[in-house]
């Protein structure tokens, strides 16, 4: 069964560049702690993955790409030299980068935002100001709907 990530949780971040998942977010069917990638998103954001997502998702369309592809190269380096591999520790907390952190504008205070089958992790104040309306979220979730796609 997969992971579902849903609601919005607000979070200190300690001095050791550390943020707290949710329980019910960090954990894997048979109870066993979960591997995340986490990769520069848009808006100032941080996109959080869980491993079987990040491989389904992303690895396997990478390897697809042809090394002699310059700006697909170029844009796969840039990202993989940012991106970062975690896991939570015994308190559920993850480590941010410093370069994510920068990224997402982040300080002292995060929200995690579930987008159901990855984490967002942004500054409160751009969540704020990024949050949809909910007759917007209603006209995207239609058009899901209706062809599949966003």
């Amino acid at each position: 069964m997969e992971q579902i990530y849903i609601g919005t949780h607000p979070h200190a971040i300690d001095a050791q560049r550390r943020v707290a998942i949710p329980r019910e977010w960090r954990q894997g069917e048979k109870g066993e702690a979960l591997v995340f990638y986490q990769l520069p998103g848009r808006h100032g954001t941080i996109q959080v993955l869980p491993e079987s997502h990040f491989r389904q998702e992303i690895l396997e369309k990478i390897k697809k790409v042809s090394f002699a592809d310059a700006a697909k190269s170029r844009a796969l380096a840039t990202i993989g030299a940012k991106a970062s591999r975690c896991t939570c520790d015994k308190q559920g907390r993850v480590t941010l980068t410093p370069e994510l952190m920068e990224h997402a504008g982040l300080t002292d205070q995060a929200v995690m935002v579930g987008s159901f089958t990855t984490i967002q992790v942004m500054a409160p104040e751009r969540w704020s100001e990024n949050e949809m309306s909910t007759e917007d979220v209603l006209d995207q979730i239609q058009r899901i709907h209706e062809s599949g796609e966003l």
